[in-house]
């Protein structure tokens, strides 16, 4: 194609551009990496966010739940008519369980009652397929639909619910989504199991009956007025249901499903914080060592242009024009692969937390920050390179460079290795006698290094908090929760079960935790000492024994309230006789999973005033009686839930082979773009600076392999020397990745392995190998005569 019409150096950028088309696409996959990373956490964050707040809004998400025993009907107008109060409505919540004739595991439920008329005014449903229960029909209901997929389930199939000890059949006639259970989780877990955990909507009439409700309702859930004191709200609320039993009421974002979702939120956006901002940072600062590189064997050409009369700002504009040209690639192929992978995420999501809807998004400002943050540093290394060229009078420009100093101490102590052969001395000296260009590239490989190795170890990471969690804190089979505390014989029931080898009691107080006007709404977890089957272990894997007498707390709640070890704590119960009580922090623990407080068995139940009561027990089974004593506790009325440790164990592995996998795979994958990109780029950069030299040695009559010696053997020696950097940063990112990370729900140990390590280096390895084979090749086919003849 003739170019005639296109000013002269317009027409030489397109000739490099196509001379430089290999480290065009290095420089455009390095710069790719960091812009589709920052595309997609921060899209991904967005996205979330404003999914979120628009389905709460559509579907009038509660702002306020207050539990209690039993609360009359009458009383709703009064608590509709409390300040700032928009909207309220009374319903019956309860826990059950389900029986399928094909399944032998425990299926925990949680049940909702219908308005008697119209739908629900405030948690209204997403109806996905079938209809609304007929209200002449008792035997119909509403199943989430996540549960009604994982149990293979259909619309008109029948299942059998034990409503407080009877058995009862109902026909599933729709399948729903709830603002309530985006993230539906059974008791005891935080991670979904859909085949075992359901949540149910049935008509009002039929849970009133089955467990004494009728004309009264056991929670309470309430919207506010914009710019209303929540915590105003629930006081007046908590007040009015005292004498009916209230537990204590509390604010949306002490809901369970609402707390995962806001913890994953906060979790994004750390990693939007740390890991985007890092990868784009890398990439440019690659890129700029890359392109300043570019230029400076442009030197004469410089020189051979200002001889023309071009001036300064035109020849530094035509190289800014290249560097825009050589990242523009980059940029564009970064935003496409951001928004692809940002899609693929948000269909993740979906599946991970339960949304109707979740359309994947990127904002303009977005691809303007991107933009900046990519071509800033890059065009201005390319402007301080292409400054101190233009800075020499043509003459210089256009004389070769001052030979290079051999002497001083480092490579004078080079040539004393009289055991080394010529070549290899060659590459020694060339290295030496430019230690800062040495420097940096050695630390632009690590640097990549590192990102792969902060990306890859977020899987060794929860595999230790698995292994904490499920073989040194919970290590029972099963868990049993109680409709009620109960007394201590109820152990000695469960003991008689034929196939039970140890029971451990254990219960839960909901309470208001409070220092220093701080509050915290938590639960108590107590047991006996030297419990053997749940412990509370530290995340360095230390048995924390509870104390007898004050509290231990998760190191996330002490955060939360500003207290540590010896620190008073006001402790107000918001059930039974409501004591309050102050104890003292006797530790602070780093747990795993959740964020709770700790107590004696019997130095709770002294404080409650109750005598010796249980809430629930630990479990150790015999494997071969595990179906009966499942069927006997299922038949069990006083029995509300069955959690098996087993199945959350799987449910907590398939969720992060899903979620987990899926984004460390994205992430390690920007990595090794950076990697080869890098890596690449110093060849074909090197390839380009010493082309004459190397086929000056060809002429002399080396061989092509010794020639190509010089090139690979210094790529190989200064990728040697990147791994010990590149190691020492990443296991500083790791821990700066996981000091970050992590909330009031879990504590991600860090556990950076060898293997993670190792896999690395080959993979640095690899791209140092491929990228020696390409050269090479490239090498074979330099055209002698024509390169001897060129003096760029």
């Amino acid at each position: 194609m003739r170019l005639g019409w296109l000013p002269v150096l317009d027409r030489k950028l397109l000739r490099e551009l196509w001379r430089l088309r290999g480290p065009a696409l290095a420089i455009a996959l390095v710069i790719a990496a960091g812009v589709g990373m920052v595309m997609m956490s921060v899209g991904m964050m967005r996205s979330l966010e404003a999914t979120r707040d628009a389905y709460y809004d559509r579907y009038r998400f509660a702002d306020v739940f207050a539990p209690a025993k039993r609360v009359p009907v009458a009383l709703l107008p009064e608590l509709a008519h409390l300040p700032g109060v928009r909207t309220s409505e009374g319903r019956i919540t309860m826990s059950a369980l389900i029986d399928l004739p094909y399944v032998f595991d425990p299926i925990n439920a949680r049940l909702h009652s219908l308005p008697a008329k119209g739908r629900p005014h405030i948690n209204d449903l997403v109806l996905r397929a079938g209809r609304w229960p007929d209200p002449a029909r008792p035997d119909e209901l509403l199943a989430n639909e996540a549960f009604l997929k994982a149990a293979k389930l259909g619309l008109g199939d029948e299942i059998t619910v034990i409503l407080n000890g009877k058995r009862r059949a109902f026909r599933i006639v729709g399948a729903v989504l709830s603002p309530e259970y985006v993230y539906a989780i059974p008791p005891g877990q935080i991670f979904p199991d859909n085949a075992r955990f359901g949540v149910l909507w049935l008509h009002e009439e039929v849970l009133a009956g089955a467990f004494d409700l009728r004309q009264a309702f056991n929670e309470l859930l309430v919207r506010v007025d914009p710019g209303t004191n929540v915590v105003d709200v629930i006081r007046r609320i908590d007040d009015r249901l005292q004498p009916f039993g209230g537990i204590g009421g509390y604010a949306r974002d002490q809901q369970i499903s609402d707390r995962f979702v806001t913890n994953e939120l906060n979790e994004l956006r750390n990693m939007t914080r740390i890991l985007p901002p890092v990868f784009l940072l890398v990439a440019a600062f690659l890129t700029h060592l890359v392109l300043s590189r570019l230029i400076d064997t442009e030197r004469e050409v410089i020189g051979l242009l200002k001889a023309f009369g071009f001036r300064n700002r035109v020849i530094i504009g035509h190289y800014l024009k290249l560097a825009i040209l050589l990242s523009l690639g980059g940029l564009i192929l970064g935003a496409t692969l951001g928004i692809w992978l940002g899609r693929g995420l948000a269909r993740l999501y979906q599946q991970f937390f339960v949304f109707p809807f979740l359309q994947f998004h990127v904002d303009a400002d977005l691809f303007l920050m991107a933009l900046l943050a990519a071509l800033f540093p890059v065009l201005t290394g390319c402007f301080i390179a292409i400054r101190r060229a233009a800075a020499l009078t043509p003459a210089e420009a256009m004389s070769p460079p001052l030979p290079t100093n051999y002497g001083g101490r480092l490579t004078g102590a080079l040539t004393q290795f009289r055991s080394l052969d010529q070549l290899t001395r060659i590459i020694l000296r060339g290295l030496a006698r430019r230690p800062v260009r040495t420097l940096l590239t050695a630390i632009g490989i690590g640097a990549a290094l590192a990102l792969y190795i902060a990306s890859a170890s977020s899987r060794d990471n929860v595999e230790e908090m698995i292994r904490i969690t499920f073989n040194q804190a919970e290590r029972e089979d099963l868990l049993v929760t109680f409709t009620e505390p109960r007394g201590r014989d109820a152990l000695t029931a469960l003991a008689r079960l034929p196939g039970i080898r140890r029971v451990e009691p254990v219960r839960a107080v909901s309470v208001v935790l409070t220092h220093q006007g701080i509050s915290r709404r938590e639960a108590i977890t107590a047991t006996d000492t030297g419990a053997d089957l749940s412990r509370l272990i530290d995340i360095d894997g230390t048995v924390i024994e509870p104390p007898k007498q004050g509290l231990v707390l998760s190191a996330s709640l002490a955060r939360q309230l500003r207290v540590g070890r010896g620190d008073a704590v006001e402790i107000e119960v918001t059930q039974g006789r409501r004591p309050r009580w102050q104890s003292h922090v006797v530790a602070v623990v780093e747990s795993a999973i959740g964020s709770p407080a700790y107590m004696r068995l019997d130095e709770l139940d002294r404080r409650m005033m109750e005598g010796p009561r249980i809430s629930g027990a630990f479990l150790a089974i015999d494997t071969d009686a595990r179906t009966a004593i499942l069927k006997a506790l299922r038949e069990t009325p006083a029995i509300a839930g069955i959690s098996e440790v087993e199945a959350s164990r799987r449910a907590l592995r398939n969720t992060i082979a899903e979620t987990m996998g899926i984004i460390t795979l994205f992430n390690t994958g920007f990595a090794g773009l950076i990697v080869f990109g890098v890596i690449y780029n110093h060849a074909r950069v090197a390839l380009a600076e010493r082309a004459r030299d190397l086929a000056s040695l060809r002429v002399l009559g080396f061989r092509t392999t010794e020639v190509a010696y010089l090139l690979i053997g210094e790529l190989m020696l200064l990728t040697l020397i990147a791994l010990p950097l590149g190691i020492a940063m990443g296991i500083g990112l790791a821990h700066y990745i996981v000091s970050a990370f992590g909330g009031d729900l879990f504590t991600i140990p860090y556990a950076l392995s060898i293997g993670t390590m190792a896999r690395a280096v080959l993979v640095v390895m690899a791209a140092a190998g491929a990228t020696a084979y390409l050269v090479s090749r490239r090498l074979g086919q330099l055209d002698l005569v024509a390169v001897l003849k060129t003096r760029d």
